[in-house]
């Protein structure tokens, strides 16, 4: 009898180390796992910092022609080292690592708004950035920088990448610093808070004056051109006319809308005297980063 339990316990002793084996196994894949996750979370982390601290710095609320924005101090910016060091973060940050829609759309929105800070800059002092190029070879398809080891535009960001995300509100989330575009964000965009910062950006714009809409008439309003240029982008959200309910003042009419405001183009930031006499001189060649 206990040579027959004896037998009995080893048997069920070979299950046991098995399955010993099989959850230590386990442990040590979740513990790579994690370390693998938090190395990404800390280059995105120190990524999103950096970009923090510039904000930080550089940026201001203003108003220049009639219109309120989030200024650029591109004359001092443009000096300081870290911009350098946050192009390069963008260049080497892993693209697996955008494993999700939202993690892509706040990584790439960040990468454009840098990418146009940096050009700007780069190209200091101009009266737009639209300026650097013609129509045969727009600005916004110059070389800009590379993000996650690509070479990158401000087009291929915005057509390729972030239109294609199937989130029309990035529209309200980019900008070219250009004073009609809708703020610079005073922070980055983060995958986990990603729907309020849309949202609260839509919101701004829409309540800017001379920016988002402007009331012409009785039932009668004029939008920003952005409703134009990416009208399809809206279908999927009801379109143009249904977006812009929530923020219209109570008409007896139907509301209707009269055309598109003009964009103004220029630069988001105030230049000095002898910076408006430099940009009317013969300009140098254009700065890219490739």
């Amino acid at each position: 009898m206990l040579s027959k339990m004896k037998n009995q316990s080893k048997a069920f002793g070979a299950p046991k180390s098995i399955y010993a084996a099989i959850l230590s196994l386990s442990l040590i894949s979740l513990l790579l796992l994690s370390r693998v996750s938090l190395a990404q979370d800390l280059a995105l982390t120190e990524l999103n910092t950096l970009y923090q601290a510039l904000l930080n710095d550089y940026v201001t609320p203003g108003e220049k022609n009639g219109l309120t924005a989030n200024m650029v101090n591109y004359a001092e910016i443009r000096h300081d080292d870290r911009l350098n060091d946050l192009m390069t973060r963008l260049q080497n940050y892993p693209l697996e690592n955008l494993d999700t829609k939202p993690k892509k759309t706040a990584f790439y929105l960040n990468a454009y708004n840098i990418l146009s800070i940096t050009k700007v800059a780069d190209n200091w002092p101009l009266k737009r950035l639209k300026s650097l190029g013609s129509i045969f070879k727009p600005v916004w398809t110059h070389p800009a920088g590379k993000v996650c080891g690509e070479k990158m535009t401000l087009r291929i960001l915005e057509r390729d990448i972030l239109q294609q995300l199937g989130e029309p509100r990035i529209h309200f989330a980019l900008n070219c610093a250009s004073m009609s575009c809708p703020n610079l964000r005073l922070e980055p965009y983060d995958a986990d808070i990603l729907e309020f910062q849309l949202e609260d950006q839509l919101k701004t714009f829409m309540k800017q004056k001379g920016k988002g809409m402007q009331v012409v008439g009785d039932g009668q309003v004029k939008l920003s051109k952005i409703f134009e240029w990416f009208d399809e982008d809206f279908e999927q959200i009801g379109g143009v006319s249904n977006l812009i309910q929530a923020y219209l003042p109570s008409s007896e009419k139907p509301w209707e809308i009269k055309g598109y405001l003009d964009y103004d183009w220029d630069v988001t930031c105030h230049l000095s005297g002898s910076e408006k006499r430099k940009v009317k001189r013969n300009r140098s060649a254009t700065v890219f980063r490739h």
